[in-house]
């Protein structure tokens, strides 16, 4: 038996014996690489984390996002190149507590969960949108949330994992919250430039340990925190200390969790919020 062999064509056979030359464009040079991580200079991306059903028919649309610089944080003022807008009617989007800080990438859960979140009513269907836009370091990003099956998360427990958020109290005159909806904290907290204000919190949860992570989420200027993230024994009390070194109304974020690598899985994790107006 004669086996017959397919002759290459010359163009084929240069191809396997030259080197391919290709235009090499620095790292620092281009606009988008396959090293998207960097120090500076790299945007804040905007992301859709999922929604989840609520007991009254309404539902809740969870945003995040990933900030792609190891050391810059970025101030993103609501305004031109940090909001929200929906095609769904009278929705009020001026009450939510969109972030205008992004610290750095967090080197353990790469992006932060679930930072905010927006209630819409019953009827915001699977063709309403909320679009959240963000413009930074000279790129200009939005992302849809939407209310479609794909997306919809376990809230605040996942019986698949057998996982449950922390119980978050911030104070014995308020309520206790569990899950990403979270709460506001009732009064507004009043300081000044330089001074320390301590903000604390009692987290209850099963296990024996929970992660704290506290935030400045939007505000005017930088802000110092005496203890950031770490693990304490549940069914304590958490407290961190601030100062501020800018005169404003601030936003601070206190995130829960019993562990950070449960975060990669979308569940199960507890949000509060302290406004703070600092003066001078």
């Amino acid at each position: 038996m004669h086996r017959r062999f397919k002759a290459w064509p010359l163009m084929a056979l240069a191809l396997l014996i030259l080197p391919v030359q290709a235009q090499q464009i620095q790292t620092s040079n281009q606009i988008w690489s396959a090293e998207v991580i960097r120090s500076h200079g790299q945007p804040v991306i905007p992301l859709f984390d999922g929604w989840y059903p609520n007991a009254d028919g309404s539902k809740t649309i969870c945003f995040g996002y990933f900030n792609m610089n190891t050391d810059q944080a970025l101030d993103l003022p609501a305004g031109d190149t940090n909001y929200l807008e929906t095609d769904y009617p009278d929705l009020d989007l001026d009450a939510v507590l969109l972030p205008t800080h992004f610290d750095p990438l967090p080197p353990a859960y790469r992006h932060v969960f679930c930072a905010f979140t927006i209630t819409v009513p019953e009827a915001f269907g699977i063709d309403h949108r909320i679009t959240w836009h963000l413009a930074s370091n000279g790129q200009s990003l939005s992302v849809p949330g939407k209310v479609i099956a794909p997306y919809v998360m376990d809230e605040p427990a996942s019986d698949g994992r057998g996982d449950v958020a922390p119980v978050i109290q911030l104070s014995a005159d308020t309520p206790p919250t569990q899950g990403r909806t979270g709460l506001i904290y009732p009064q507004i907290m009043q300081t000044r430039v330089g001074e320390a204000l301590a903000l604390s919190a009692r987290i209850d949860h099963p296990d024996e340990e929970v992660w704290i992570g506290w935030a400045h989420h939007s505000g005017p200027g930088p802000v110092s925190f005496s203890d950031r993230e770490y693990s304490i024994d549940s069914r304590t009390r958490t407290e961190t200390e601030l100062r501020f070194s800018t005169p404003g109304d601030y936003v601070v974020r206190l995130q829960s969790i019993d562990d950070i690598a449960a975060f990669e899985f979308y569940c199960c994790h507890s949000n509060a919020y302290y406004r703070v107006r600092v003066s001078e």
